[in-house]
Protein backbone atom coordinates (compact mmCIF):
# COMPACT_ATOMS: atom_id res chain seq x y z
CA UNK A 1 0.00 0.00 0.00
CA UNK A 2 2.62 2.46 0.78
CA UNK A 3 4.34 1.78 -2.29
CA UNK A 4 1.09 2.31 -4.35
CA UNK A 5 0.73 5.46 -2.91
CA UNK A 6 3.99 6.59 -3.55
CA UNK A 7 3.72 5.57 -6.98
CA UNK A 8 0.57 7.35 -7.47
CA UNK A 9 2.26 10.94 -5.78
CA UNK A 10 5.18 10.23 -8.43
CA UNK A 11 2.53 9.69 -11.11
CA UNK A 12 0.82 12.71 -9.92
CA UNK A 13 3.84 15.10 -9.87
CA UNK A 14 5.03 13.88 -13.03
CA UNK A 15 1.72 14.42 -14.33
CA UNK A 16 1.28 18.03 -13.36
CA UNK A 17 4.66 19.50 -13.93
CA UNK A 18 4.47 18.29 -17.79
CA UNK A 19 1.72 20.10 -17.95
CA UNK A 20 2.03 22.94 -16.06
CA UNK A 21 4.15 26.12 -17.61
CA UNK A 22 7.11 27.18 -16.03
CA UNK A 23 7.62 31.32 -15.77
CA UNK A 24 11.12 30.22 -17.46
CA UNK A 25 12.07 30.21 -21.24
CA UNK A 26 14.98 28.10 -22.45
CA UNK A 27 17.18 29.80 -25.29
CA UNK A 28 18.80 27.41 -27.57
CA UNK A 29 20.87 27.58 -31.18
CA UNK A 30 18.48 28.59 -33.73
CA UNK A 31 18.69 28.10 -37.31
CA UNK A 32 21.44 29.71 -39.81
CA UNK A 33 20.49 30.69 -43.78
CA UNK A 34 21.82 32.00 -46.61
CA UNK A 35 19.83 35.85 -47.18
CA UNK A 36 20.33 35.34 -50.74
CA UNK A 37 17.31 32.59 -50.65
CA UNK A 38 15.32 35.33 -49.09
CA UNK A 39 16.26 38.30 -50.96
CA UNK A 40 14.42 39.36 -54.31
CA UNK A 41 15.80 41.91 -56.96
CA UNK A 42 14.12 43.24 -60.45
CA UNK A 43 14.91 40.82 -62.99
CA UNK A 44 18.74 41.37 -64.34
CA UNK A 45 19.78 42.94 -61.31
CA UNK A 46 20.78 40.05 -59.47
CA UNK A 47 24.12 38.45 -59.58
CA UNK A 48 25.34 34.99 -59.27
CA UNK A 49 25.99 34.43 -55.30
CA UNK A 50 29.85 33.35 -54.65
CA UNK A 51 29.77 31.66 -50.98
CA UNK A 52 27.36 32.91 -48.58
CA UNK A 53 25.44 35.29 -46.15
CA UNK A 54 24.10 33.42 -43.49
CA UNK A 55 21.56 35.20 -40.75
CA UNK A 56 21.04 33.52 -37.82
CA UNK A 57 18.31 33.07 -35.18
CA UNK A 58 18.18 32.35 -31.42
CA UNK A 59 15.40 29.44 -30.76
CA UNK A 60 12.79 29.96 -27.90
CA UNK A 61 11.34 27.44 -26.30
CA UNK A 62 8.82 27.74 -23.46
CA UNK A 63 9.41 25.42 -20.54
CA UNK A 64 7.01 23.09 -18.65
CA UNK A 65 8.24 22.36 -14.78
CA UNK A 66 9.44 18.89 -15.62
CA UNK A 67 11.35 20.40 -18.91
CA UNK A 68 12.59 23.18 -16.44
CA UNK A 69 13.89 20.80 -13.57
CA UNK A 70 15.49 18.72 -16.49
CA UNK A 71 16.83 21.90 -18.29
CA UNK A 72 18.61 22.73 -15.41
CA UNK A 73 20.53 19.23 -14.94
CA UNK A 74 21.39 18.44 -18.21
CA UNK A 75 20.82 22.01 -20.27
CA UNK A 76 23.80 21.78 -23.41
CA UNK A 77 26.14 24.41 -22.36
CA UNK A 78 25.12 27.01 -25.34
CA UNK A 79 21.74 26.80 -23.78
CA UNK A 80 20.34 29.50 -21.57
CA UNK A 81 17.70 29.69 -19.06
CA UNK A 82 16.19 33.06 -18.37
CA UNK A 83 12.87 34.26 -16.43
CA UNK A 84 10.21 34.93 -19.34
CA UNK A 85 9.52 38.04 -18.11
CA UNK A 86 12.54 39.08 -18.38
CA UNK A 87 12.86 38.22 -22.17
CA UNK A 88 9.00 39.53 -22.80
CA UNK A 89 9.25 42.82 -20.49
CA UNK A 90 5.93 41.23 -18.62
CA UNK A 91 4.26 42.08 -21.63
CA UNK A 92 1.14 40.69 -23.17
CA UNK A 93 2.60 38.04 -25.33
CA UNK A 94 0.70 39.35 -28.46
CA UNK A 95 2.19 42.70 -27.98
CA UNK A 96 5.62 41.20 -27.58
CA UNK A 97 5.61 39.13 -30.80
CA UNK A 98 4.09 42.34 -32.35
CA UNK A 99 7.38 43.92 -31.48
CA UNK A 100 9.41 41.55 -32.94
CA UNK A 101 7.48 41.77 -36.58
CA UNK A 102 8.23 45.14 -36.00
CA UNK A 103 11.91 45.16 -35.49
CA UNK A 104 11.90 43.00 -38.46
CA UNK A 105 10.44 45.23 -40.75
CA UNK A 106 12.07 48.14 -39.59
CA UNK A 107 15.64 46.41 -39.90
CA UNK A 108 14.53 44.94 -43.62
CA UNK A 109 13.73 49.01 -44.38
CA UNK A 110 16.84 50.34 -43.17
CA UNK A 111 18.93 47.87 -44.61
CA UNK A 112 17.23 48.09 -47.98
CA UNK A 113 18.68 51.93 -47.52
CA UNK A 114 21.88 51.30 -46.38
CA UNK A 115 22.21 48.69 -48.84
CA UNK A 116 21.81 50.82 -52.14
CA UNK A 117 23.38 53.76 -50.89
CA UNK A 118 26.52 51.98 -50.51
CA UNK A 119 25.89 51.16 -53.96
CA UNK A 120 25.32 54.74 -55.45
CA UNK A 121 21.80 54.80 -55.27
CA UNK A 122 20.38 58.34 -54.04
CA UNK A 123 17.70 57.23 -51.34
CA UNK A 124 15.77 60.42 -50.51
CA UNK A 125 14.05 59.96 -46.70
CA UNK A 126 11.24 62.07 -44.80
CA UNK A 127 9.64 61.34 -42.26
CA UNK A 128 6.11 60.40 -42.26
CA UNK A 129 4.95 59.50 -38.53
CA UNK A 130 5.02 57.80 -35.27
CA UNK A 131 5.81 53.94 -35.00
CA UNK A 132 3.67 51.94 -32.19
CA UNK A 133 6.10 49.98 -29.90
CA UNK A 134 3.97 49.74 -26.86
CA UNK A 135 0.71 50.34 -25.99
CA UNK A 136 -0.50 50.48 -22.22
CA UNK A 137 -3.33 47.51 -22.20
CA UNK A 138 -5.18 50.03 -19.56
CA UNK A 139 -5.19 52.86 -22.15
CA UNK A 140 -7.74 53.90 -24.61
CA UNK A 141 -5.52 53.12 -27.11
CA UNK A 142 -5.58 49.15 -26.32
CA UNK A 143 -8.02 47.20 -28.68
CA UNK A 144 -7.94 50.30 -31.09
CA UNK A 145 -4.55 50.63 -32.30
CA UNK A 146 -1.51 47.71 -32.96
CA UNK A 147 1.90 47.85 -32.34
CA UNK A 148 3.17 48.56 -35.72
CA UNK A 149 0.86 51.06 -36.62
CA UNK A 150 2.06 54.22 -38.16
CA UNK A 151 0.17 57.33 -36.85
CA UNK A 152 0.75 59.94 -39.58
CA UNK A 153 -1.82 62.58 -38.04
CA UNK A 154 -4.71 63.25 -34.98
CA UNK A 155 -7.23 65.18 -36.34
CA UNK A 156 -5.50 66.22 -39.56
CA UNK A 157 -2.42 67.55 -37.58
CA UNK A 158 0.60 66.10 -38.87
CA UNK A 159 2.85 63.57 -36.21
CA UNK A 160 6.04 63.24 -37.77
CA UNK A 161 7.79 62.48 -34.55
CA UNK A 162 6.80 61.34 -30.91
CA UNK A 163 6.77 65.56 -30.13
CA UNK A 164 4.55 66.16 -32.77
CA UNK A 165 2.07 63.49 -31.06
CA UNK A 166 2.10 64.55 -27.70
CA UNK A 167 1.86 67.42 -28.29
CA UNK A 168 -1.40 67.06 -31.25
CA UNK A 169 -2.85 64.51 -27.95
CA UNK A 170 -2.40 67.47 -25.15
CA UNK A 171 -4.07 70.10 -27.22
CA UNK A 172 -7.31 68.02 -26.46
CA UNK A 173 -9.21 67.13 -23.26
CA UNK A 174 -9.62 63.77 -21.24
CA UNK A 175 -12.76 62.42 -22.64
CA UNK A 176 -12.36 64.38 -26.74
CA UNK A 177 -12.65 61.88 -29.65
CA UNK A 178 -10.18 62.30 -31.87
CA UNK A 179 -9.31 60.54 -35.20
CA UNK A 180 -6.31 59.01 -35.48
CA UNK A 181 -4.92 58.47 -38.94
CA UNK A 182 -3.15 54.85 -39.34
CA UNK A 183 -1.04 53.34 -41.77
CA UNK A 184 1.54 50.63 -41.45
CA UNK A 185 5.38 50.03 -41.89
CA UNK A 186 5.71 49.08 -45.10
CA UNK A 187 2.82 51.76 -46.53
CA UNK A 188 2.61 54.71 -44.17
CA UNK A 189 0.50 56.29 -46.53
CA UNK A 190 -2.68 57.05 -46.91
CA UNK A 191 -3.63 54.62 -44.22
CA UNK A 192 -7.20 54.58 -42.43
CA UNK A 193 -8.77 56.29 -39.87
CA UNK A 194 -9.44 55.30 -35.84
CA UNK A 195 -11.45 57.25 -33.74
CA UNK A 196 -10.23 56.70 -29.78
CA UNK A 197 -11.78 58.28 -26.97
CA UNK A 198 -8.96 59.87 -25.18
CA UNK A 199 -8.31 59.23 -21.42
CA UNK A 200 -6.97 61.06 -18.54
CA UNK A 201 -3.60 60.85 -16.77
CA UNK A 202 -1.66 63.93 -14.32
CA UNK A 203 1.20 65.23 -15.45
CA UNK A 204 2.65 68.21 -13.60
CA UNK A 205 -0.18 67.97 -10.98
CA UNK A 206 -2.45 68.31 -13.77
CA UNK A 207 -5.08 66.34 -15.43
CA UNK A 208 -4.30 65.67 -19.34
CA UNK A 209 -5.24 63.59 -22.29
CA UNK A 210 -3.83 60.67 -22.82
CA UNK A 211 -3.48 58.05 -25.65
CA UNK A 212 -1.74 55.07 -24.12
CA UNK A 213 0.87 54.89 -27.02
CA UNK A 214 4.37 54.53 -25.39
CA UNK A 215 5.24 53.98 -21.33
CA UNK A 216 3.67 56.83 -19.14
CA UNK A 217 6.51 56.85 -16.87
CA UNK A 218 9.35 56.84 -19.53
CA UNK A 219 8.46 60.14 -22.19
CA UNK A 220 8.54 59.26 -25.89
CA UNK A 221 10.12 55.32 -24.65
CA UNK A 222 8.35 52.81 -27.61
CA UNK A 223 7.53 55.23 -29.74
CA UNK A 224 9.69 55.70 -33.02
CA UNK A 225 9.84 58.54 -35.47
CA UNK A 226 8.75 56.42 -38.55
CA UNK A 227 10.74 57.59 -42.59
CA UNK A 228 9.85 56.66 -45.81
CA UNK A 229 12.38 56.07 -48.57
CA UNK A 230 11.85 56.40 -52.37
CA UNK A 231 13.72 54.09 -53.53
CA UNK A 232 15.16 53.21 -57.12
CA UNK A 233 14.01 50.24 -57.00
CA UNK A 234 12.08 47.57 -55.36
CA UNK A 235 14.21 45.49 -53.09
CA UNK A 236 12.55 42.66 -51.12
CA UNK A 237 13.37 40.12 -48.43
CA UNK A 238 11.44 37.40 -46.95
CA UNK A 239 11.90 37.26 -43.42
CA UNK A 240 10.85 33.48 -43.14
CA UNK A 241 8.81 33.74 -39.57
CA UNK A 242 12.00 35.27 -37.80
CA UNK A 243 11.50 38.63 -35.44
CA UNK A 244 13.48 41.02 -34.28
CA UNK A 245 16.19 43.58 -35.15
CA UNK A 246 19.27 41.62 -35.58
CA UNK A 247 19.32 40.47 -38.85
CA UNK A 248 20.16 43.99 -40.07
CA UNK A 249 23.50 43.68 -40.73
CA UNK A 250 23.30 40.33 -42.52
CA UNK A 251 20.20 41.71 -44.78
CA UNK A 252 22.85 44.57 -45.70
CA UNK A 253 25.47 42.66 -46.62
CA UNK A 254 23.15 39.90 -48.51
CA UNK A 255 21.81 42.93 -50.55
CA UNK A 256 25.06 44.20 -51.41
CA UNK A 257 26.37 41.38 -52.34
CA UNK A 258 23.01 40.20 -55.00
CA UNK A 259 22.83 43.80 -56.48
CA UNK A 260 27.06 44.11 -56.09
CA UNK A 261 28.43 41.35 -58.61
CA UNK A 262 28.13 38.03 -55.89
CA UNK A 263 31.35 37.89 -54.89
CA UNK A 264 31.73 39.90 -51.58
CA UNK A 265 32.81 36.88 -49.06
CA UNK A 266 35.57 35.67 -51.48
CA UNK A 267 33.63 32.38 -51.58
CA UNK A 268 33.54 32.12 -48.12
CA UNK A 269 30.67 30.96 -45.98
CA UNK A 270 29.93 34.58 -43.33
CA UNK A 271 27.71 35.03 -41.10
CA UNK A 272 26.10 37.98 -39.63
CA UNK A 273 24.57 39.49 -36.84
CA UNK A 274 23.84 43.11 -35.55
CA UNK A 275 21.38 45.48 -36.31
CA UNK A 276 22.07 48.44 -38.87
CA UNK A 277 21.10 51.63 -38.17
CA UNK A 278 20.56 54.83 -41.18
CA UNK A 279 23.78 55.93 -40.74
CA UNK A 280 25.38 52.47 -41.00
CA UNK A 281 26.84 51.75 -37.49
CA UNK A 282 25.73 48.42 -36.01
CA UNK A 283 23.98 47.99 -32.58
CA UNK A 284 24.60 45.02 -30.11
CA UNK A 285 22.07 42.27 -29.95
CA UNK A 286 21.61 39.37 -27.31
CA UNK A 287 21.51 35.39 -28.01
CA UNK A 288 25.65 35.12 -29.47
CA UNK A 289 25.88 32.47 -27.48
CA UNK A 290 23.41 30.15 -29.51
CA UNK A 291 24.03 32.00 -32.63
CA UNK A 292 27.18 30.98 -32.81
CA UNK A 293 26.16 27.31 -32.47
CA UNK A 294 24.03 27.82 -35.22
CA UNK A 295 26.42 29.23 -37.39
CA UNK A 296 29.12 27.04 -37.10
CA UNK A 297 26.60 24.03 -37.45
CA UNK A 298 25.87 25.80 -40.75
CA UNK A 299 29.51 25.58 -41.73
CA UNK A 300 30.15 29.20 -41.48
CA UNK A 301 33.95 29.64 -41.23
CA UNK A 302 33.38 33.73 -40.31
CA UNK A 303 31.21 35.07 -37.72
CA UNK A 304 30.83 38.98 -37.81
CA UNK A 305 29.54 40.04 -34.51
CA UNK A 306 28.23 43.71 -32.98
CA UNK A 307 31.47 45.96 -31.71
CA UNK A 308 31.03 46.79 -28.06
CA UNK A 309 32.27 49.05 -25.46
CA UNK A 310 33.29 46.07 -23.14
CA UNK A 311 33.82 43.42 -26.70
CA UNK A 312 31.17 41.29 -24.51
CA UNK A 313 29.36 40.14 -27.55
CA UNK A 314 33.10 38.92 -29.18
CA UNK A 315 34.27 37.57 -25.89
CA UNK A 316 31.02 35.38 -25.55
CA UNK A 317 31.03 34.50 -29.77
CA UNK A 318 34.73 33.32 -29.32
CA UNK A 319 34.30 31.47 -25.97
CA UNK A 320 31.75 29.03 -27.54
CA UNK A 321 33.67 28.62 -31.12
CA UNK A 322 35.76 26.53 -32.22
CA UNK A 323 39.09 27.18 -34.10
CA UNK A 324 37.39 26.84 -37.31
CA UNK A 325 35.10 29.64 -36.84
CA UNK A 326 36.78 33.02 -37.19
CA UNK A 327 34.98 35.94 -35.31
CA UNK A 328 35.86 39.21 -35.55
CA UNK A 329 33.63 42.63 -34.36
CA UNK A 330 32.40 45.37 -36.24
CA UNK A 331 30.96 48.91 -35.46
CA UNK A 332 29.95 49.66 -38.99
CA UNK A 333 28.96 48.65 -42.46
CA UNK A 334 32.32 50.33 -43.75
CA UNK A 335 34.52 48.09 -41.28
CA UNK A 336 32.60 45.23 -42.15
CA UNK A 337 33.39 45.45 -45.68
CA UNK A 338 36.61 46.31 -44.98
CA UNK A 339 37.32 43.04 -43.03
CA UNK A 340 35.79 41.51 -46.32
CA UNK A 341 38.10 43.25 -48.70
CA UNK A 342 40.98 42.11 -46.53
CA UNK A 343 39.59 38.84 -46.30
CA UNK A 344 39.27 38.18 -49.80
CA UNK A 345 35.91 39.26 -51.05
CA UNK A 346 35.36 41.84 -53.79
CA UNK A 347 33.18 44.80 -52.98
CA UNK A 348 32.39 45.34 -56.90
CA UNK A 349 30.32 48.70 -56.69
CA UNK A 350 29.63 48.35 -52.85
CA UNK A 351 33.21 50.24 -52.69
CA UNK A 352 31.43 53.38 -54.17
CA UNK A 353 30.20 54.51 -50.70
CA UNK A 354 26.91 56.47 -49.91
CA UNK A 355 26.65 59.82 -51.96
CA UNK A 356 27.04 63.30 -50.28
CA UNK A 357 24.84 64.99 -48.67
CA UNK A 358 21.05 64.29 -46.70
CA UNK A 359 20.32 61.07 -49.13
CA UNK A 360 24.05 59.51 -47.90
CA UNK A 361 25.32 57.80 -44.35
CA UNK A 362 22.94 60.68 -42.18
CA UNK A 363 20.87 59.66 -38.59
CA UNK A 364 17.77 61.41 -39.89
CA UNK A 365 15.08 59.46 -37.22
CA UNK A 366 15.10 58.65 -33.75
CA UNK A 367 14.02 55.13 -34.28
CA UNK A 368 17.51 53.77 -33.63
CA UNK A 369 17.32 55.34 -29.78
CA UNK A 370 14.22 53.84 -29.38
CA UNK A 371 14.60 50.29 -26.97
CA UNK A 372 14.13 47.87 -29.56
CA UNK A 373 17.77 47.43 -30.20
Amino acid sequence: MVLVGVLILVAGFVIATSLITAPYTELVPGDAQPVSNLITVPHGRAHPIQGKVLLTDVGVQTLHYLEYYWAQIFSAPANTIVPTGDLTYNLPESEFVAQGKVDMAESQLTARSVALRQLGYSVPMRDVGVTIYVIDPSSPAWGRLQVGDVVTSIDGVPTTSPVALQDAVRTHRPGDTVTIRVGSIADPTPGRDVSVRLGSITSNHAQVAYLGIGDPAVPFQGMGTQPAYDFPFDVSINSDGIGGPSAGLAWTLGILNTLGGGNLTGGRIVAATGTIRPDGTIGDVGGVQQKTVAVERAGATLFLVPQTPTHAELKIARAMATPGLTVMEVSSLAQALTDLEHLGGNLGPAATGPPAGPDGHSVPTDWQNSPWS
